[in-house]
């Protein structure tokens, strides 16, 4: 494998070479989205008449020898859509060009023509294109750079091709200065990747690099941005050395879903307790940056290697890839239930152990209050519509609670425990256990989580082949029972009622290995296949004569016992909660930015913010424009990115505090968390 920087039209007008996309690769595929994307990075390069701008990779292996014609054909494997593109614009350029020499001086149609960019001038064939697509865009743009030579303005080719480049046309004739495209094209900078034949697996790369159909995902557009930071003779070892690392956390299956949902979970964190669900999350990301000074002196690199933490702690939670087993099984368990809108909160807990500030017994009781308490909503279905902005309220108070210093352990069951009788309530043991006693159980995926659960508190050993088995819920007393003489001779004289009350109830629920529910089968041929199981949850019916209503009743009351111990309600000390109930404050102070502190005029123009840190002495000032400037001169809007990169320029390692707790104004003033207090 042979990687170097190119300009993509350096790339492309190299003599004796041409591109083909390969036939398992799919038709062009960019729509308006992609390509105006592409036309803004080009006009901005062309404005800004210095510089490049790093527009991705081209991936190719050569197909075969050279051949005895000098030719090289080179096998795309990544880069099809934005070189097609190009190209589209390169024809787009050349067909404005012959139409109006008179408004271009920086090239001409000629140039275009015979300069290498669409054609091998003097070779036919395949050969003779520059770019040769797959499947039916094959025909349609040679077809398309033959009626160009020709001379022939008005050809208008078919599908996708025809699309776009009537949409680069018109943005084309619209521009005053055309020669800006041209020198935008020619500023347009990618990372060349020659793979070896023989020694790299060309289509299990193509597989792995374009898994979802779009070049311009989330992730492409971050991890640039990440990269474009720095000069593009550093980028591939940048990549290597910080950005590779996040994408083998977070997988390569998949990657471009997994990283949009790590990057919501991320970003929710960080502007806590603002929801996230609908935001941009690149626009979001990239705002995050530039307030917080990442762009700033190589501080890049102090992001990349944060988002690789989180990325670290976001696949355990999600994912039961916790190097702990004990956190593994319960986080695996809280997956199973099925509400990413935990996940920050999760991933905020886990931040705190990873920073000794919860202990490992202590994260673990905490994940099995979240998973219970899910649980526990799911069975009294109560609505999922108020967690996402309950959890990233929590987010908020968690936040605040390590930046006082105080005990999370003790703070999040308090909080949670202090919704009682509200929307985001954890349901009580009166409540869950009349919903387990009362309700109709046809929920089959929270039937068998249950009962998985409940196996785990009898026999643990048994419960794991549970959870991962092949387990079906059988009913008892089968749903057709009204159909058999035995079964109405057990539900009695009111049979019809009886059946209504106890069929689907959870007492007459179990799971079972067979894989069809028997209708008609008898109560025996039903003991018979509980006792082929073992299950410790079927021991009621195992020991059983007759499966009678009172019996189903009697095996209810008993799972709702054995619920209520698996799921149980946290335990607050006297007085906790109500100590915690301030922390609803700390979710509203979390809004409150330096710039309302400046504009209230808590703080001024030339205030010193002094650190309370005894090992880490230093002052910053506060600027004309409300700003937080450092000794160094680098500014800041926000207290904990100065305080963070304050820390940096000491050669300390980040805390992981909030500077709204480190910042003072003046010596033995009052800390900018206790200003923000006033505009609560």
């Amino acid at each position: 494998m042979d990687a170097s920087s190119r300009t993509i039209l350096g790339l492309i007008s190299e003599m004796n070479a041409c591109y083909v996309v390969p036939v398992y690769q799919r038709p062009y595929s960019w729509g308006e989205e992609q390509c105006v994307q592409l036309w803004d990075d080009v006009l901005a390069i062309g404005r800004k008449g210095r510089g490049s701008h790093f527009t991705g990779s081209i991936v190719t292996v050569q197909e075969g020898r050279r051949a005895q014609t000098g030719m090289a054909r080179l096998l795309l494997i990544d880069g099809q859509q934005r070189m097609t593109t190009i190209e589209l614009l390169l024809v787009a350029l050349a067909r404005h060009a012959a139409r109006h020499p008179e408004r271009v001086s920086a090239f001409s149609s000629a140039e275009i023509l015979e300069g290498g960019f669409l054609t091998n001038r003097f070779r036919s064939g395949d050969d003779h294109y520059k770019l040769t697509l797959s499947k039916q865009d094959r025909a349609t743009f040679a077809q398309l750079v033959d009626a160009l030579e020709k001379g022939d303005l008005e050809f208008v080719p078919e599908g996708r091709i025809a699309q776009n480049l009537a949409l680069l046309e018109r943005r084309v004739s619209a521009l005053d200065d055309v020669d800006v495209v041209w020198r935008g094209l020619q500023r347009l900078e990618v990372v060349s990747i020659a793979l070896d034949q023989t020694l790299d697996d060309a289509q299990v790369i193509f597989e792995s690099m374009n898994s979802t159909g779009k070049d311009l995902t989330n992730a492409d557009l971050v991890r640039n941005f990440v990269l474009m930071s720095y000069p593009l003779a550093e980028q591939q070892d940048l990549y290597r050395t910080y950005w590779q690392p996040i994408e083998r956390i977070l997988g390569e299956d998949d990657f471009d879903l997994t990283f949009d949902a790590f990057m919501r979970c991320f970003l929710g964190i960080a502007y806590a307790p603002t929801s996230m669900d609908k935001a941009d999350i690149y626009q979001t990301f990239k705002r995050y940056v530039l307030f917080h000074g990442y762009n700033q002196n190589d501080r890049m690199k102090n992001l990349s290697l944060r988002l690789k933490r989180y990325a670290r702690y976001f696949v355990a939670v999600t994912g039961a890839k916790a190097d702990d087993p004990e956190l593994a099984r319960v986080f695996a368990r809280i997956a199973q239930l099925g509400v990413p809108s935990v996940s920050p909160l999760l991933v905020t807990l886990y931040d705190a152990f990873d920073h000794n500030q919860v202990s490992h017994d202590d994260f673990v009781r905490l994940a099995r209050m979240l998973e219970a308490y899910l649980v526990r909503r799911a069975v009294c279905d109560c609505s999922r519509s108020v967690l996402a902005p309950f959890f990233t309220s929590l987010v908020a108070r968690v936040d605040a609670v390590r930046s006082e210093g105080a005990n999370v352990a003790d703070a999040l069951p308090a909080m949670i425990l202090n919704e009682e009788g509200g929307k985001r309530r954890m349901p009580s043991d009166a409540e869950f256990a009349h919903a387990l006693a009362t309700r109709d159980m046809h929920d089959e995926d929270l039937v068998r989580y249950l009962f998985a659960g409940i196996e785990d508190g009898l026999v643990a050993p048994k419960s794991v082949a549970v959870r991962e088995g092949r387990w079906t819920v059988e009913h008892i007393m089968p749903q057709r029972a009204l159909e058999t003489d035995e079964w109405r001779a057990v539900l009695g004289p009111d049979a019809e009622r009886a059946f209504e009350a106890c069929v689907n109830s959870f007492g007459n629920l179990t799971l079972t290995s067979y894989d069809y529910d028997a209708q008609d089968a008898t109560f025996a041929q039903k003991r018979e296949r509980v006792l082929h199981d073992g299950l410790a949850i079927s021991a009621e019916v195992a020991a059983a004569d007759a499966w009678t209503p009172e019996a189903i009743e009697a095996r209810t009351q008993g799972l709702v016992v054995r619920a209520c111990a698996a799921w149980p309600l946290p335990v607050v000390e006297d007085g906790v909660g109500v100590a915690y109930r301030l922390s609803q404050r700390a979710a509203a102070i979390k809004n409150v930015t330096f710039s309302d502190l400046f504009a209230a005029g808590l703080v001024e123009m030339d205030d010193a913010l002094v650190s309370v840190s005894p090992l880490h002495p230093g002052r910053a000032t506060v600027t004309s424009t409300g700003k937080i400037m450092l000794a160094n001169g680098e500014m800041f809007e926000d207290p904990t990115a100065a305080y963070e990169r304050f820390l940096e320029s000491l050669g300390s390692a980040s805390t992981g505090q909030s500077g709204w707790m480190y910042w003072r104004r003046g010596d033995g003033g009052p800390l900018l968390d206790d200003l923000r207090g006033e505009l609560r």
